[in-house]
C-alpha cells in the first residue's frame, strides 16, 4: 500500500510540473519603472508618474501598429473605464516588446490593454497607481 502511495505521488508531482511549465507559456503584459536592456523595478503597484509596460508573447505580434490603454477603475459605478491610450509601432517578429513613458497621473486601479489595430486584446494586466 505504501509502494502504491508513494508511486501515486510521484505521478501526481511529474504532471503537476508539467502544469506549470504550460500555464508560463502564454501572453503576458507587466510593469516596471524603466527598460535599460533589462527590466528596472517590475511590480504591480507604482506612484503617479510614468511607468514602462512590458509585453512578453507566446508568438510573433504580427502587427507593426499596436495600442496601450488603460481603463480605471470606478468604484462609484463598480466598472472599469476608458482613461488613455498610446499608440505604438512594433516589428511583427517581436514577442518581447516595451512600452515606455505611460503616464498615470491619478492614483487608482487599472486594467491595461495590449490592442491589435482593431482593437482586439492581445493581452492585459492590473497595475495600481497610488501617490
Amino acid at each position: 500500500m505504501k509502494k502504491l502511495f508513494t508511486i501515486l505521488m510521484l505521478s501526481f508531482v511529474m504532471f503537476a510540473g508539467s502544469n506549470i511549465i504550460k500555464a508560463q507559456s502564454c501572453d503576458m503584459l507587466y510593469f516596471c519603472v524603466k527598460y535599460d536592456g533589462k527590466e528596472v523595478d517590475c511590480a504591480d503597484r507604482f506612484t503617479t508618474g510614468k511607468i514602462t509596460v512590458m509585453a512578453k508573447l507566446s508568438k510573433p505580434v504580427y502587427f507593426t501598429k499596436v495600442t496601450v490603454q488603460a481603463d480605471k477603475y470606478n468604484p462609484r459605478e463598480g466598472k472599469f473605464e476608458y482613461y488613455k491610450d498610446y499608440e505604438f509601432d512594433t516589428d511583427s517578429d517581436m514577442t518581447y516588446i516595451y512600452f515606455k513613458d505611460i503616464e498615470f497621473n491619478d492614483k487608482g486601479i487599472y486594467r491595461v490593454f495590449l490592442l491589435d489595430p482593431e482593437k482586439n486584446t492581445i493581452t492585459s494586466a492590473l497595475v495600481e497607481i497610488t501617490n
